[in-house]
């Protein structure tokens, strides 16, 4: 048949046989726009055809969607529905091929098809709360973020945020240390490459992050992206555990010192492990939103120099350091350091990632706990930076330095799990 409106008669998803410039070019249907025609080949990319030059040979509808609530739960999801919150970021653009430009999406329905898959979810709403490339957030945003996140839940919606992935754990972390306790899903999500290119990993980390706020009760603030560099399955990560490992690739987020929370498949059926928390109505959710400015992150490095080190400590409330292996810096920076154990936090990460700070191995660990500074066992150091400025942000100085290496969303453990 000739390629009309076929989002009328073909249903997202189903596997498709055409014809194309003499060639016949087997795939599953993903959408129309004007008059594309969009598939998606067996080998993970999309390609759009121009509707007058395709004939479709044949039609085979997916097979019915299982039964996504494989996890045991003694809480349900109550959210009257989801709204899509777009900050910014790939996820959030396409490529005007006319002037080569990025744009942003006017709206999240643009990057949304119309399936039953997503209206069996029930209402779906998106606005833009700001839309900025994730490397210019800042304190500011997040703190915007978790109040606009807090606001919805409120009013009875579980929460997508459509973020840019370079800073996208930053956010995740500030949102989560923000709102204690949150009363419905908040997701994280984003994507690799604009939505119009031919391998975006943009429809299905959305799609997906729609489909676990909607219909899970999960109570960590969590990111959700690709496993693998084909369209199998989705990752589920706890938002204070996940990192970016690569630049470019659609897998590019793991899960660090922890494991996933559950995956997502193609046919947006939810896997949840035993290891994710579990909402909690019966108490109170609670919203601290606020920053201290004045902390930083130092990366340790040899040769570092002595003045521009402790010049950056001196105009800082909240110093965190990555130190190399188990969190050591060289030894005349210690003894420098130690004058502020009274007035200044000073935690410790590793540069390693995996594995836990241990300042009792080494003598040189063994005076930087002399001189006050605060190991923080497995932590990562950007979670650890954005910890110590929402404690100081929201406690008085000593409960801050007291929460700093106690869990509060997961972000810490006594011993690494992977």
């Amino acid at each position: 048949m000739q390629c009309g409106d076929v989002s009328e008669t073909i249903r997202f998803m189903s596997k498709v046989t055409l014809k194309w410039k003499g060639m016949t070019i087997s795939g599953r249907f993903i959408n129309e726009i004007g008059d594309y025609v969009i598939i998606k080949l067996d080998n993970g990319y999309n390609m759009s055809f121009r509707k007058s030059s395709v004939e479709i040979l044949e039609v085979l509808e997916p097979p019915v969607e299982r039964n996504n609530n494989n996890h045991k739960s003694s809480h349900k999801n109550e959210s009257g529905g989801v709204v899509i919150i777009g900050t910014g970021g790939t996820i959030a653009s396409y490529v005007d091929y006319k002037t080569g430009a990025v744009k942003p999406l006017k709206n999240f329905q643009e990057a949304l098809f119309n399936t039953d898959e997503l209206e069996a979810l029930g209402n779906i709403e998106d606005e833009i709360l700001f839309n900025i490339f994730s490397e210019d957030m800042d304190p500011e945003h997040w703190i915007e973020m978790a109040r606009k996140a807090f606001e919805k839940i409120k009013s009875g919606r579980a929460v997508v945020f459509a973020h840019g992935t370079d800073t996208m754990s930053f956010s995740a972390s500030a949102v989560s240390f923000m709102i204690e306790n949150n009363h419905l899903p908040v997701i994280f999500t984003g994507s690799q490459r604009s939505s119009d290119r031919p391998s975006s990993d943009a429809y299905f980390n959305l799609k997906g992050a729609i489909k676990l706020a909607a219909t899970t009760d999960v109570g960590d603030i969590s990111v959700v992206m690709h496993s693998d560099i084909s369209d199998d399955f989705l990752s589920i990560h706890r938002g204070v555990r996940v990192r970016k490992m690569h630049t470019s690739r659609r897998d590019a987020f793991k899960s660090i010192n922890d494991n996933e929370l559950g995956r997502i498949d193609h046919m947006l059926n939810v896997k949840l492990n035993d290891n994710y928390r579990r909402i909690n109505r019966e108490k109170d959710m609670i919203l601290r939103d606020k920053f201290e400015r004045k902390v930083s992150l130092i990366y340790y490095y040899p040769g570092i120099d002595k003045d521009v080190f402790l010049e950056q400590v001196e105009k800082s409330k909240g110093v965190i350091i990555a130190g190399t292996g188990l969190g050591h810096i060289k030894n005349d920076l210690v003894s420098e350091l130690s004058q502020y154990k009274d007035d200044k936090i000073i935690g410790i990460t590793s540069q390693c990632l995996y594995g836990s700070v241990n300042l009792n191995v080494y003598s040189t660990g063994r005076n930087m706990l002399s001189a006050g500074l605060v190991p923080l066992k497995d932590m990562l150091p950007e979670v650890a930076y954005v910890k110590l400025g929402f404690l100081l942000g929201n406690f008085q100085f000593q409960k801050a330095r007291e929460l700093l290496n106690v869990d509060l969303r997961g972000e810490i453990s006594d011993r690494r799990t992977n």
